[in-house]
Protein backbone atom coordinates (compact mmCIF):
# COMPACT_ATOMS: atom_id res chain seq x y z
CA UNK A 1 0.00 0.00 0.00
CA UNK A 2 1.23 3.60 -1.24
CA UNK A 3 -0.63 6.88 -0.07
CA UNK A 4 0.78 10.26 -1.17
CA UNK A 5 -0.41 13.57 0.24
CA UNK A 6 0.73 16.98 -0.86
CA UNK A 7 -0.21 20.43 0.13
CA UNK A 8 0.54 23.96 -0.36
CA UNK A 9 -0.32 27.56 1.58
CA UNK A 10 0.78 30.78 0.93
CA UNK A 11 2.67 31.97 3.86
CA UNK A 12 1.29 35.77 3.97
CA UNK A 13 -2.36 33.60 4.96
CA UNK A 14 -0.36 31.74 7.81
CA UNK A 15 1.18 35.21 8.47
CA UNK A 16 -2.20 36.67 8.80
CA UNK A 17 -2.93 34.24 11.03
CA UNK A 18 -0.04 34.01 13.05
CA UNK A 19 -1.17 37.55 14.70
CA UNK A 20 -3.92 35.91 16.42
CA UNK A 21 -1.24 34.99 19.90
CA UNK A 22 -3.56 31.74 19.71
CA UNK A 23 -2.97 30.51 16.24
CA UNK A 24 0.09 28.81 17.07
CA UNK A 25 -0.71 27.16 20.41
CA UNK A 26 -3.92 25.66 18.62
CA UNK A 27 -2.09 24.00 15.44
CA UNK A 28 1.09 23.18 16.71
CA UNK A 29 1.94 20.11 19.14
CA UNK A 30 3.91 20.69 22.32
CA UNK A 31 7.29 19.26 20.99
CA UNK A 32 6.68 21.23 17.74
CA UNK A 33 5.96 24.43 19.37
CA UNK A 34 8.93 24.08 21.48
CA UNK A 35 11.18 23.69 18.41
CA UNK A 36 9.49 26.75 16.98
CA UNK A 37 9.65 28.81 19.64
CA UNK A 38 13.23 28.63 20.08
CA UNK A 39 13.31 30.31 16.77
CA UNK A 40 10.85 32.68 17.03
CA UNK A 41 8.24 31.02 14.99
CA UNK A 42 9.72 32.04 11.40
CA UNK A 43 6.20 32.17 9.45
CA UNK A 44 7.74 29.95 6.62
CA UNK A 45 8.33 27.10 9.25
CA UNK A 46 4.96 28.00 10.25
CA UNK A 47 3.15 27.20 7.24
CA UNK A 48 5.44 24.48 6.09
CA UNK A 49 4.26 22.61 9.84
CA UNK A 50 0.48 23.56 8.37
CA UNK A 51 1.21 22.44 5.21
CA UNK A 52 2.88 18.98 6.68
CA UNK A 53 -0.13 18.45 8.40
CA UNK A 54 -2.75 18.78 5.48
CA UNK A 55 -0.17 16.44 3.14
CA UNK A 56 -1.36 13.41 6.33
CA UNK A 57 -4.72 14.25 6.40
CA UNK A 58 -4.69 14.00 2.16
CA UNK A 59 -2.16 10.75 2.33
CA UNK A 60 -4.59 8.80 4.75
CA UNK A 61 -7.91 10.42 3.34
CA UNK A 62 -9.58 12.15 6.32
CA UNK A 63 -8.66 15.43 5.84
CA UNK A 64 -8.21 17.81 8.48
CA UNK A 65 -11.16 16.79 10.34
CA UNK A 66 -10.38 13.19 11.19
CA UNK A 67 -7.59 13.96 14.06
CA UNK A 68 -6.29 16.89 15.92
CA UNK A 69 -3.90 19.09 14.10
CA UNK A 70 -1.36 19.14 16.93
CA UNK A 71 -1.43 15.26 16.73
CA UNK A 72 0.35 15.34 13.43
CA UNK A 73 3.63 17.00 14.35
CA UNK A 74 6.66 18.45 11.99
CA UNK A 75 9.86 17.43 13.88
CA UNK A 76 13.89 18.51 12.68
CA UNK A 77 16.25 15.77 14.31
CA UNK A 78 19.29 17.53 15.39
CA UNK A 79 20.60 16.84 11.71
CA UNK A 80 17.83 18.88 10.53
CA UNK A 81 15.95 16.16 9.00
CA UNK A 82 11.77 16.53 9.11
CA UNK A 83 9.96 13.84 10.44
CA UNK A 84 6.27 13.54 11.25
CA UNK A 85 5.55 12.52 14.44
CA UNK A 86 1.67 10.83 15.14
CA UNK A 87 0.26 10.44 18.46
CA UNK A 88 -3.83 10.05 19.35
CA UNK A 89 -6.33 9.93 16.53
CA UNK A 90 -3.57 10.43 14.09
CA UNK A 91 -1.42 7.79 15.19
CA UNK A 92 -4.72 5.18 15.32
CA UNK A 93 -5.34 6.11 11.63
CA UNK A 94 -1.77 5.63 10.36
CA UNK A 95 -0.98 2.70 12.41
CA UNK A 96 0.70 -0.50 10.38
CA UNK A 97 1.81 2.43 7.87
CA UNK A 98 4.86 4.00 8.03
CA UNK A 99 5.41 7.75 6.97
CA UNK A 100 7.98 9.95 5.37
CA UNK A 101 7.70 13.82 5.16
CA UNK A 102 9.50 16.81 3.22
CA UNK A 103 9.09 20.17 3.20
CA UNK A 104 10.68 23.10 1.25
CA UNK A 105 9.52 26.91 1.04
CA UNK A 106 10.39 30.05 -1.06
CA UNK A 107 9.50 33.45 -0.10
CA UNK A 108 5.94 33.06 -0.98
CA UNK A 109 4.49 29.96 -0.42
CA UNK A 110 5.70 26.42 1.76
CA UNK A 111 4.78 22.83 0.59
CA UNK A 112 5.23 19.42 1.88
CA UNK A 113 5.02 15.91 0.56
CA UNK A 114 3.91 12.81 2.80
CA UNK A 115 4.29 8.89 1.66
CA UNK A 116 3.43 5.87 3.70
CA UNK A 117 3.78 2.67 3.04
CA UNK A 118 2.83 -0.44 4.67
CA UNK A 119 0.66 -3.88 4.78
CA UNK A 120 -2.48 -2.87 6.75
CA UNK A 121 -5.88 -1.41 5.49
CA UNK A 122 -6.50 1.56 6.75
CA UNK A 123 -9.66 1.62 9.53
CA UNK A 124 -12.62 1.54 8.61
CA UNK A 125 -13.47 4.85 9.20
CA UNK A 126 -11.91 5.30 5.76
CA UNK A 127 -14.35 3.59 4.14
CA UNK A 128 -17.32 5.26 4.76
CA UNK A 129 -18.90 8.23 2.71
CA UNK A 130 -17.29 11.67 3.30
CA UNK A 131 -18.34 13.60 6.23
CA UNK A 132 -19.52 16.76 4.63
CA UNK A 133 -17.31 20.08 5.02
CA UNK A 134 -19.19 21.69 7.56
CA UNK A 135 -18.75 19.04 9.38
CA UNK A 136 -14.94 18.21 9.03
CA UNK A 137 -14.39 21.83 9.89
CA UNK A 138 -15.75 22.03 12.67
CA UNK A 139 -14.60 18.71 13.94
CA UNK A 140 -10.85 20.17 13.55
CA UNK A 141 -12.13 23.27 15.09
CA UNK A 142 -13.30 22.11 18.18
CA UNK A 143 -10.41 20.54 19.88
CA UNK A 144 -10.93 19.66 23.48
CA UNK A 145 -9.92 21.34 26.03
CA UNK A 146 -6.42 20.93 28.12
CA UNK A 147 -7.42 19.60 31.48
CA UNK A 148 -4.28 22.49 33.04
CA UNK A 149 -5.86 25.52 30.73
CA UNK A 150 -7.76 28.87 32.08
CA UNK A 151 -9.83 31.01 30.75
CA UNK A 152 -6.73 33.05 29.00
CA UNK A 153 -6.31 30.06 26.93
CA UNK A 154 -9.59 30.68 25.04
CA UNK A 155 -8.70 34.11 23.65
CA UNK A 156 -10.84 37.55 24.84
CA UNK A 157 -12.98 38.50 22.29
CA UNK A 158 -14.21 42.50 22.64
CA UNK A 159 -17.98 43.60 21.01
CA UNK A 160 -18.94 46.83 20.16
CA UNK A 161 -22.75 46.44 20.08
CA UNK A 162 -26.05 47.50 21.05
CA UNK A 163 -28.06 50.77 21.31
CA UNK A 164 -31.01 52.15 22.30
CA UNK A 165 -33.72 50.25 21.63
CA UNK A 166 -31.76 47.34 20.16
CA UNK A 167 -30.43 45.68 23.63
CA UNK A 168 -31.23 42.41 22.17
CA UNK A 169 -28.92 42.42 19.32
CA UNK A 170 -26.06 43.42 22.36
CA UNK A 171 -27.19 40.58 24.03
CA UNK A 172 -27.62 38.13 21.75
CA UNK A 173 -24.45 38.19 19.87
CA UNK A 174 -23.19 38.38 23.56
CA UNK A 175 -24.63 35.46 24.76
CA UNK A 176 -23.59 33.55 21.57
CA UNK A 177 -20.19 33.88 21.94
CA UNK A 178 -19.80 32.77 25.52
CA UNK A 179 -21.34 29.58 24.53
CA UNK A 180 -18.87 29.04 21.69
CA UNK A 181 -16.27 29.08 24.55
CA UNK A 182 -14.62 32.25 24.54
CA UNK A 183 -12.76 32.62 27.80
CA UNK A 184 -13.47 36.40 28.26
CA UNK A 185 -16.37 38.28 26.19
CA UNK A 186 -15.93 42.06 27.10
CA UNK A 187 -19.32 44.09 25.33
CA UNK A 188 -18.72 47.94 25.04
CA UNK A 189 -22.47 49.50 24.73
CA UNK A 190 -24.13 52.80 25.99
CA UNK A 191 -24.50 52.90 29.59
CA UNK A 192 -28.50 53.42 29.32
CA UNK A 193 -28.87 49.45 27.85
CA UNK A 194 -26.45 48.22 30.34
CA UNK A 195 -28.72 46.71 33.17
CA UNK A 196 -30.88 44.99 30.33
CA UNK A 197 -27.29 43.01 28.26
CA UNK A 198 -25.93 42.33 32.12
CA UNK A 199 -28.86 40.55 33.47
CA UNK A 200 -29.14 38.86 30.26
CA UNK A 201 -25.49 37.76 30.29
CA UNK A 202 -23.78 37.97 33.50
CA UNK A 203 -20.98 36.12 32.50
CA UNK A 204 -19.75 39.02 29.96
CA UNK A 205 -17.68 41.82 31.25
CA UNK A 206 -18.93 45.49 30.21
CA UNK A 207 -17.35 48.58 29.08
CA UNK A 208 -19.93 51.21 29.62
CA UNK A 209 -19.72 53.71 27.48
CA UNK A 210 -21.27 57.41 28.20
CA UNK A 211 -21.83 59.45 25.33
CA UNK A 212 -24.54 60.53 23.66
CA UNK A 213 -25.31 58.88 20.59
CA UNK A 214 -26.26 61.76 18.42
CA UNK A 215 -22.88 63.05 18.90
CA UNK A 216 -19.80 61.71 17.64
CA UNK A 217 -17.19 60.01 20.25
CA UNK A 218 -15.85 62.10 23.34
CA UNK A 219 -12.20 61.41 24.10
CA UNK A 220 -13.28 59.50 26.91
CA UNK A 221 -15.23 57.21 24.66
CA UNK A 222 -12.42 56.59 22.38
CA UNK A 223 -9.80 56.50 25.13
CA UNK A 224 -12.44 53.16 26.53
CA UNK A 225 -12.57 51.53 23.44
CA UNK A 226 -8.82 51.29 22.49
CA UNK A 227 -8.37 49.99 25.84
CA UNK A 228 -10.38 47.49 25.17
CA UNK A 229 -8.94 46.44 22.18
CA UNK A 230 -5.45 46.32 23.49
CA UNK A 231 -6.84 43.41 25.37
CA UNK A 232 -8.71 41.72 22.71
CA UNK A 233 -7.96 38.97 20.45
CA UNK A 234 -10.71 39.16 17.92
CA UNK A 235 -13.68 42.14 17.59
CA UNK A 236 -17.05 42.23 16.72
CA UNK A 237 -18.97 45.38 15.55
CA UNK A 238 -22.06 46.11 14.74
CA UNK A 239 -24.92 44.10 16.15
CA UNK A 240 -27.82 46.65 17.18
CA UNK A 241 -25.43 49.56 16.94
CA UNK A 242 -27.14 52.01 14.41
CA UNK A 243 -26.17 54.75 12.61
CA UNK A 244 -25.89 57.29 14.66
CA UNK A 245 -22.71 59.96 14.84
CA UNK A 246 -21.16 58.01 17.52
CA UNK A 247 -21.51 54.80 15.70
CA UNK A 248 -20.09 56.26 12.73
CA UNK A 249 -16.97 56.97 15.03
CA UNK A 250 -16.84 53.78 16.08
CA UNK A 251 -16.63 51.88 13.30
CA UNK A 252 -13.86 54.01 11.61
CA UNK A 253 -12.04 54.01 14.67
CA UNK A 254 -12.05 50.09 14.57
CA UNK A 255 -11.25 49.68 10.91
CA UNK A 256 -8.04 51.92 11.29
CA UNK A 257 -7.06 50.98 14.89
CA UNK A 258 -7.87 46.92 14.94
CA UNK A 259 -4.97 44.63 14.26
CA UNK A 260 -7.06 41.25 15.31
CA UNK A 261 -9.13 39.75 13.49
CA UNK A 262 -12.35 42.29 13.17
CA UNK A 263 -16.33 41.14 12.21
CA UNK A 264 -18.20 43.57 10.94
CA UNK A 265 -22.04 42.64 10.84
CA UNK A 266 -25.43 44.77 10.54
CA UNK A 267 -25.00 48.70 11.16
CA UNK A 268 -21.13 47.82 11.04
CA UNK A 269 -21.88 46.77 7.44
CA UNK A 270 -24.49 49.44 6.64
CA UNK A 271 -21.90 52.04 7.75
CA UNK A 272 -18.69 50.72 5.82
CA UNK A 273 -20.53 51.08 3.21
CA UNK A 274 -20.93 54.72 3.14
CA UNK A 275 -16.98 54.65 2.85
CA UNK A 276 -16.01 51.63 1.05
CA UNK A 277 -12.66 52.31 0.69
CA UNK A 278 -11.61 51.95 4.19
CA UNK A 279 -11.79 48.38 4.05
CA UNK A 280 -8.64 48.40 1.93
CA UNK A 281 -6.85 50.37 4.46
CA UNK A 282 -7.95 48.45 7.41
CA UNK A 283 -4.82 46.09 9.19
CA UNK A 284 -6.93 43.40 10.89
CA UNK A 285 -8.29 40.32 8.76
CA UNK A 286 -11.57 41.59 8.25
CA UNK A 287 -15.13 39.15 8.32
CA UNK A 288 -17.86 40.80 6.74
CA UNK A 289 -21.35 38.73 7.33
CA UNK A 290 -24.35 40.55 5.34
CA UNK A 291 -27.44 39.60 4.10
CA UNK A 292 -28.71 39.80 0.42
CA UNK A 293 -29.94 43.78 1.53
CA UNK A 294 -26.65 44.49 3.03
CA UNK A 295 -24.70 42.69 0.14
CA UNK A 296 -25.89 44.65 -1.59
CA UNK A 297 -25.21 48.39 -0.23
CA UNK A 298 -21.82 47.23 -0.30
CA UNK A 299 -21.68 46.59 -4.24
CA UNK A 300 -24.34 49.71 -4.80
CA UNK A 301 -27.04 47.58 -6.67
CA UNK A 302 -30.21 45.21 -5.68
CA UNK A 303 -30.75 43.20 -3.34
CA UNK A 304 -32.53 41.11 -6.17
CA UNK A 305 -29.06 41.42 -8.18
CA UNK A 306 -27.07 39.79 -5.30
CA UNK A 307 -29.60 36.75 -5.27
CA UNK A 308 -29.52 36.42 -9.01
CA UNK A 309 -25.85 35.89 -8.56
CA UNK A 310 -25.02 35.01 -5.03
CA UNK A 311 -21.57 33.46 -5.84
CA UNK A 312 -20.08 35.63 -8.65
CA UNK A 313 -21.07 38.79 -6.36
CA UNK A 314 -19.55 37.26 -3.00
CA UNK A 315 -16.44 36.23 -4.15
CA UNK A 316 -15.65 39.54 -6.80
CA UNK A 317 -15.86 40.96 -3.31
CA UNK A 318 -13.84 39.20 -0.93
CA UNK A 319 -11.18 39.50 -3.62
CA UNK A 320 -11.52 43.34 -4.42
CA UNK A 321 -11.40 44.03 -0.65
CA UNK A 322 -9.26 41.19 0.56
CA UNK A 323 -12.05 40.07 3.44
CA UNK A 324 -13.69 36.64 4.13
CA UNK A 325 -17.40 37.27 2.94
CA UNK A 326 -20.12 35.65 4.75
CA UNK A 327 -23.05 35.70 2.28
CA UNK A 328 -26.11 35.04 4.33
CA UNK A 329 -29.42 33.01 3.44
CA UNK A 330 -30.72 29.87 1.79
CA UNK A 331 -27.38 28.06 1.05
CA UNK A 332 -25.21 30.70 2.86
CA UNK A 333 -21.24 31.60 1.24
CA UNK A 334 -18.33 31.62 3.14
CA UNK A 335 -15.81 33.08 0.48
CA UNK A 336 -11.91 33.70 0.73
CA UNK A 337 -10.46 36.52 -1.35
CA UNK A 338 -8.32 33.99 -2.80
CA UNK A 339 -11.56 32.37 -4.34
CA UNK A 340 -11.81 29.49 -1.49
CA UNK A 341 -15.69 28.56 -1.04
CA UNK A 342 -17.65 27.45 1.41
CA UNK A 343 -21.05 26.25 0.67
CA UNK A 344 -23.47 25.68 3.71
CA UNK A 345 -25.60 22.92 3.57
CA UNK A 346 -27.37 22.89 7.42
CA UNK A 347 -30.56 25.56 8.02
CA UNK A 348 -33.51 26.06 7.16
CA UNK A 349 -36.19 28.85 6.80
CA UNK A 350 -37.44 28.91 10.57
CA UNK A 351 -34.08 31.00 11.11
CA UNK A 352 -35.80 33.85 8.54
CA UNK A 353 -36.38 36.05 11.68
CA UNK A 354 -34.66 39.22 13.40
CA UNK A 355 -32.01 38.26 15.76
CA UNK A 356 -30.29 35.17 13.60
CA UNK A 357 -27.45 37.41 12.33
CA UNK A 358 -26.62 38.42 15.88
CA UNK A 359 -26.62 34.91 16.62
CA UNK A 360 -24.12 34.26 13.88
CA UNK A 361 -21.82 36.80 14.49
CA UNK A 362 -20.98 36.16 18.31
CA UNK A 363 -20.91 32.62 16.70
CA UNK A 364 -18.02 33.67 14.62
CA UNK A 365 -16.60 36.43 16.27
CA UNK A 366 -16.04 33.67 19.67
CA UNK A 367 -14.05 31.31 17.34
CA UNK A 368 -11.84 33.92 16.02
CA UNK A 369 -11.03 35.16 19.09
CA UNK A 370 -9.98 31.38 19.94
CA UNK A 371 -7.05 31.43 17.59
CA UNK A 372 -9.26 29.87 14.48
CA UNK A 373 -7.99 31.36 11.73
CA UNK A 374 -11.10 33.64 10.07
CA UNK A 375 -12.12 31.09 6.74
CA UNK A 376 -12.87 27.98 9.12
CA UNK A 377 -14.25 30.47 11.76
CA UNK A 378 -16.65 31.70 9.57
CA UNK A 379 -17.24 28.42 8.03
CA UNK A 380 -17.30 26.37 11.04
CA UNK A 381 -20.01 28.63 12.86
CA UNK A 382 -21.92 28.78 9.97
CA UNK A 383 -22.42 25.42 9.86
CA UNK A 384 -23.10 24.90 13.36
CA UNK A 385 -25.90 28.18 13.32
CA UNK A 386 -27.77 26.24 10.51
CA UNK A 387 -27.19 23.01 12.50
CA UNK A 388 -28.51 24.24 15.62
CA UNK A 389 -31.44 25.61 13.58
CA UNK A 390 -32.38 22.34 12.20
CA UNK A 391 -32.26 21.09 15.72
CA UNK A 392 -34.60 23.73 16.73
CA UNK A 393 -37.10 23.26 13.82
CA UNK A 394 -37.69 19.86 15.01
CA UNK A 395 -38.36 20.43 18.33
CA UNK A 396 -40.31 23.85 18.08
CA UNK A 397 -41.00 23.74 14.36
CA UNK A 398 -40.07 26.52 11.89
CA UNK A 399 -42.78 29.08 12.63
CA UNK A 400 -42.22 29.30 16.29
CA UNK A 401 -38.26 28.85 17.25
CA UNK A 402 -36.36 31.75 17.86
CA UNK A 403 -32.73 33.03 17.64
CA UNK A 404 -32.20 32.46 21.36
CA UNK A 405 -33.19 29.46 20.85
CA UNK A 406 -30.25 28.34 18.46
CA UNK A 407 -28.00 29.56 21.39
CA UNK A 408 -29.88 26.92 23.81
CA UNK A 409 -29.20 24.37 21.34
CA UNK A 410 -25.66 24.97 20.73
CA UNK A 411 -24.32 23.05 24.12
CA UNK A 412 -26.11 19.92 22.86
CA UNK A 413 -24.37 20.44 19.97
CA UNK A 414 -21.05 20.49 21.65
CA UNK A 415 -22.11 17.71 23.69
CA UNK A 416 -22.16 15.28 21.07
CA UNK A 417 -18.82 16.15 19.96
CA UNK A 418 -17.42 15.55 23.15
CA UNK A 419 -16.24 18.93 23.16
Amino acid sequence: MLLVGTDLVEIARIQKSMTNSLFCSRILGDKEYEQLAGRNFPAQSVAASFCAKEAFSKAIGTGLGGFRLREAELLRRPNGKPELHLSGKAAELAKGIRFSVSVTHTAETAAATVVGWGEEPLTDRMQRPPAPEGEKIVSEMLQPRRPDSNKGDYGRLLCVCGSEGMAGAAAMSTLSALRCGTGIVETALPASIYPIVAALAPEAVFTVLRNAPEHGMTDCAVQAIRSALSRASACLVGCGLGKSPFARDAVSLLLKETTVPLILDADGINLAAEHIDELKTARAPLILTPHPGEMARLLKTTAQEVQDHREQCACSFAEKFSVILVLKGAGTLVVSPRGRIYRNTTGNAGMAKGGSGDVLAGMIASFAAQGIDPFRAAAGAVYLHGLAGDRCARSMSQCAMLPTDLIGELPKLFLKMGR
